[in-house]
């Protein structure tokens, strides 16, 4: 009897040990977690013929009926409560980026149309991880790994006298 305690006890002590194994690898394994931004939701809506690809025709074409939803008043340009509203509609609030003066870079309180291009397309080269000029689903998910602990400071002891 005492033999299959003995057996039994070191059997759950290596299940455990392989458990807690598993474990920590599972909290080391890089990366774990996947982020999406507020613009992928804009980028997504441009895959117009359904293909879970956003083409250069379609961001193109994209990039003017935003500038066109955006610039409410339609004066040519985006003043800061039109782009509020743009961006409450289309990327999911003002807490989310892009923010307003990613696309007013010299901040005198307007974006043109020639800015709004401008910032969409710095954006979409960034997703555009394969340079194919076209986004595909893949390339919106940014992965991200597990958070740790801060390193713990090493102090180094002064010499003895």
């Amino acid at each position: 009897m005492r033999l299959k305690a003995m057996l039994a006890l070191g059997g759950a002590l290596a299940l455990a040990a392989a458990c807690a194994t598993s474990n920590d690898a599972a909290r080391t394994r890089e990366p774990i977690r996947a982020l999406l931004s507020a613009d992928v939701m804009m980028f997504v809506s441009w895959d117009t013929n359904g293909d879970l690809v956003v083409s250069a025709d379609e961001i193109t074409a994209g990039i003017a009926r935003e500038f066109a939803r955006a610039d409410a008043n339609h004066d040519g340009s985006i003043q800061p409560i039109e782009f509020q509203n743009w961006s409450n509609d289309v990327l999911g609030g003002s807490q989310m980026g892009p923010f307003r003066l990613d696309f007013d870079r010299n901040v005198d309180n307007v974006i043109t149309r020639e800015e709004f291009e401008t910032e969409i397309r710095a954006r979409v080269h960034d997703y555009d991880s394969d340079e194919s000029g076209s986004l595909t689903r893949g390339e919106f998910v940014r992965l991200v790994g597990q958070a740790r602990p801060p390193a713990r400071e090493q102090r180094v002891q002064p010499p003895a006298h």
